[in-house]
């Protein structure tokens, strides 16, 4: 929910720098950090952003934000419409400008939002903010093969499968697949009718 500042009677509204009909993406804020820190020490978020758990160290979750925005990439917050709910990040990060290339990242981080079409929605806006204002060309993830509702998401926003590396994720005694998606410009669908309309030179 839009949170409260202090001596105001109404709450704040985040900026959306890019709506959709089921989310907003907005800028990532200092405020935003607390919620993220306590949900990914929860293990299964933890788990099905990452592959496996390690407890998060704040000091190395600050610098990989940072690192993100530096290195020319973007961090956003997830909110979920119409209701403006922070509920998660994603963004572009290990952009190479000089090859067009770019990692997607996404992780919803309240699990009453999962499997909803909200992580779907926030990386096809993400993939359509990469290719209009960084130029990108090409944007790949990996993620592992038991996240198979993750992999339908990203299907549904116009990743395709690309490989594996097989069984390099151990996880509980287990070994499972890493999987690698990508996305190119030319075969990218943007939303329709599209959030942002360049003007017309007439």
């Amino acid at each position: 929910m839009p949170e409260m500042q202090p001596g105001s009677e109404k709450p704040k509204e985040p900026l959306l720098s890019v709506r959709g009909e089921k989310v907003g993406l907005g800028a990532w804020l200092p405020e935003h950090f607390e919620a993220w820190m306590e949900a990914i020490h929860d293990p299964e978020t933890n788990i099905y952003s990452d592959g496996g758990f390690v407890m998060p160290d704040r000091q190395r979750e600050a610098h990989l934000l940072e690192e993100t925005t530096r290195n020319g990439g973007a961090n956003f917050a997830i909110y979920a419409l119409p209701e403006e709910r922070f509920v998660g990040l994603c963004g572009l990060f290990k952009v190479d400008q000089k090859r067009g290339t770019a990692t997607f990242g996404i992780t919803i981080i309240d699990k009453a939002y999962w499997g909803k079409g909200y992580g779907t929605e926030a990386a096809r806006l993400t993939l359509d903010f990469g290719f209009r204002f960084l130029n990108l060309h090409n944007i790949m993830l990996d993620t592992t093969e038991f996240n198979q509702r993750a992999i339908r998401a990203y299907q549904k926003a116009g990743f395709k499968l690309i490989g594996r590396r097989r069984q390099a994720n151990p996880l509980a005694g287990k070994r499972y697949d890493q999987v690698f998606m990508d996305c190119l410009a030319t075969e990218f669908e943007p939303p329709t009718p599209g959030w942002f309309r360049l003007p017309d030179n007439d």
